[in-house]
């Protein structure tokens, strides 16, 4: 069973382009934080990784709307509510990637070297984590079928999301051990929790998944 049918590629192309966009911006988001941690952090470098993540968020931004308005006249409604709800959600990651890019930079944080490492694997790790969604997506729109009788992809992503709890809840310990004013590791936590909440979102696409294939079993 196949939700995108010929007579809608138009709808699959951009459904595929903002998903790529969400993944480019992320990318983008990663690179940045490679670039704040390294020895000679370069100002001009960062402000470019910045404008990298703020076109793709746009691009992805155009394509949901794209999406939406040629879904007006597609579909069943719960089944157009529900893609559209998903596309929505994706484009969260995008919303999330900017907004911690612009504190970090606007504000000029620099994060104590004793977590870059784990921040960075976090970071890794929730990128894995999209490609793995990104698959389930892929089904979920080609092999249906495929995914209602093997759904371990979903567990997967939500096992990847676990990983960075881990990492998240070491880093919380590690960070409010350190010999610094409440406030500032407060202000420091603030950022790993939301880069942390990325992950979250990306398991919450995962549920929606799960929800959109229990609904069709009714």
């Amino acid at each position: 069973m196949l939700i995108f049918s010929k007579k809608n590629d138009k709808i699959s192309q951009y459904f595929y382009a903002h998903q790529e966009d969400v993944a480019e911006c992320f990318e983008s988001f990663e690179e940045f934080f490679k670039l704040l941690f390294s020895e000679n952090a370069d100002r001009n470098l960062l402000e470019s990784a910045k404008v990298s993540v703020d076109n793709h968020e746009a691009a992805a931004d155009q394509e949901l709307i794209h999406i939406v308005n040629t879904m007006r006249e597609t579909y069943l409604p719960a089944t157009r509510k529900n893609l559209i709800s998903l596309a929505q959600s994706t484009d969260k990651i995008a919303n999330k990637c900017q907004s911690i890019v612009r504190k970090v930079l606007l504000e000029k944080i620099q994060l104590p070297k004793e977590v870059r490492p784990d921040l960075l694997e976090i970071i890794a790790v929730t990128e894995d984590q999209i490609r793995i969604l990104y698959k389930a997506v892929d089904k979920l729109l080609n092999d249906y079928k495929g995914l209602d009788k093997d759904r371990k992809i979903l567990d997967d992503v939500r096992s990847e999301e676990s990983h960075v709890d881990k990492i998240e809840a070491m880093l919380h310990e590690r960070i409010f051990e350190m010999d610094l004013p409440l406030f500032e590791k407060t202000y420091y936590w603030d950022v790993v929790e939301k880069i942390c909440n990325i992950s979250d979102a990306i398991e919450n696409i995962a549920d929606q998944i799960q929800v959109m294939l229990i609904e069709r079993e009714a």
